[in-house]
């Protein structure tokens, strides 16, 4: 198993059919994908067709001004999905790398120093800041709030710190429920 597969949450041809469905394959079920917006045209169509067929088909029901405005809002209510949950992607994407921006000369100082054992104080606060930070990262993937290119580059980035021996470590000995259920890529 590689590191994407040991932090992706389960997903499935049919994620409500395999066991905990609410809880790992929801995931697979609402996850922002950026590239979702190509899929519009096509759901568009078939939400047309099977607007225009049912009106045709039922004539109790053969109003346009019924068939417009439902396909109006339907429209509308997707376009204003996928832009919501963009803008939400956008916010965490910047506080994310805004954060890790804050950590990482402190995270690399600890990668390139020498010295062997326990870490310093201080460098366990920038550490403990990281193992916080990759759990919130991981909590929204999980939540389907990050995009899964992006998830697999920040647990490439990851697999660095993660791979250290005195990060490592610190992680084995201090990691508890707090992190909402993140494990280190591996």
């Amino acid at each position: 198993m590689n590191e994407i597969q040991a932090t992706r949450p389960r997903e499935s041809i049919a994620p409500w059919l395999t066991r905990g469905a609410l809880r790992d394959g929801a995931h697979s079920l609402t996850a922002l994908r950026l590239r979702n917006r190509a899929w519009y045209p096509f759901i568009l169509f078939t939400f047309f067709t099977a607007a225009v067929v049912t009106w045709f088909r039922f004539p109790p029901i053969r109003r346009p001004e019924l068939l417009i405005p439902t396909l109006g809002g339907f429209l509308y209510f997707l376009y204003q999905q996928h832009l919501n949950e963009t803008k939400l992607f956008k916010e965490l994407f910047v506080d994310f790398n805004h954060r890790y921006d804050e950590l990482k000369d402190d995270l690399n100082a600890i990668l390139f120093d020498p010295s062997e054992g326990v870490l310093r104080p201080g460098q366990r606060e920038k550490v403990f800041n990281y193992f916080n930070l990759c759990a919130e990262e991981y909590f929204f993937y999980k939540a389907g709030y990050i995009d899964h290119d992006v998830w697999r580059s920040w647990c490439r980035g990851m697999n660095l710190f993660f791979g250290h021996p005195r990060i490592q470590g610190l992680w084995e000995q201090e990691r508890k429920e707090s992190y909402y259920g993140f494990q280190p890529p591996k």
